[in-house]
């Protein structure tokens, strides 16, 4: 997700204060089986587009559970169905996406397309724009430099006041590990901020893409991993920007960063390494450089920051 001090820092303590109140509020929700129970629910409890699209985006995230076992063994979703006229096919088109809201409420799970099409379809009737945006995410540094022609995720778009904020309820909703999903609500992935939504998400719509800057999906793929403890920080990351390291004849690798904390616990592991390992950091100004030995090749190097993963890189 970052005039005075003042001013900015009161601007976000309020911010954060009135999501806490409708947190709490949609807490309290009943584990609802219809869109429109939550929906009539959402309508009673707040009054503006932005407290209701938070509300949705809230409930969403702790009620729905990401289904992993759909995930790692997809059905192939295909529909097949006849229309005459444009307004026929729509109407088709809106029963499938409908149906498919219907069984995520019922089961109380989905992978990302039941969260975009849910989401939507609780801004639809809440008569609030929301679009479903399909497009490209990567999770592990394994994809580093794989180019995925293909869509693989899915999230959303809602216009609030005139402008659009990005939102992504599955990656909010929270994360697998060893194999199992674990939840736990992450609020960067509602309103993604604009100067970073590449590193994570990649529109396959080219209008999309020129909102946010211009980047291409090959570029995309070429990138680091990046984690929460770096998205969440003012961090920047300097040189290289590629996700692909060369290791030096003497063994090394250096990284740059900007506005790095060097009061932060940082280590890093490469592929298989049981003990994580401190780099040697040289401070200059707000930059902060990296040295990390003995690197090998054709790897994967890890680095954490107060003990949360930040960046992954490749090696070669």
């Amino acid at each position: 997700m970052k005039q005075l001090l003042f001013f900015l820092l009161f601007s976000i303590a309020a911010q954060s204060q009135s999501f806490t109140n409708i947190d709490n509020v949609v807490a309290k929700y009943p584990r609802f089986f219809k869109v429109e129970q939550l929906v009539t629910k959402i309508k009673k409890d707040f009054f503006s587009d932005e407290d209701k699209v938070r509300a949705a985006f809230f409930w969403l995230a702790n009620n729905i559970r990401y289904n992993l076992e759909e995930y790692y063994n997809p059905k192939q979703r295909s529909y097949n169905f006849r229309y005459t006229t444009e307004s026929e096919k729509k109407q088709k088109l809106q029963a499938i996406k409908d149906k498919i809201v219907a069984d995520t409420f019922r089961t109380k799970s989905g992978v990302c397309e039941e969260y975009a099409q849910s989401f939507k379809k609780i801004c639809d009737l809440l008569n609030i724009e929301a679009v479903v945006i399909k497009g490209n995410v990567r999770n592990t540094p394994q994809e580093i430099g794989k180019l995925e022609n293909s869509t693989n995720h899915a999230w959303n778009g809602v216009k609030i006041n005139g402008k659009w904020l990005i939102l992504d309820a599955t990656w909010a909703a929270g994360f697998e590990q060893n194999g199992r999903w674990v939840k736990q609500f992450d609020n960067y992935f509602y309103n993604l901020p604009k100067d970073k939504i590449f590193k994570t998400h990649y529109p396959a719509n080219t209008l999309w893409v020129l909102r946010f800057g211009r980047m291409s999906l090959e570029e995309f793929y070429n990138q680091p991993i990046y984690g929460k403890a770096f998205l969440n920080s003012k961090v920047e990351l300097v040189s290289p920007k590629t996700g692909v390291l060369s290791v030096n004849s003497v063994r090394q690798i250096k990284l740059k960063f900007k506005n790095l904390d060097a009061k932060s616990l940082i280590f890093y592991t490469f592929q298989g390494q049981r003990y994580a390992q401190k780099p040697s950091i040289l401070i200059e100004g707000n930059i902060a450089t990296l040295i990390f030995k003995n690197a090998p090749k054709n790897s994967y190097l890890n680095l954490f920051i107060n003990k949360e993963i930040a960046i992954q890189f490749k090696t070669k």
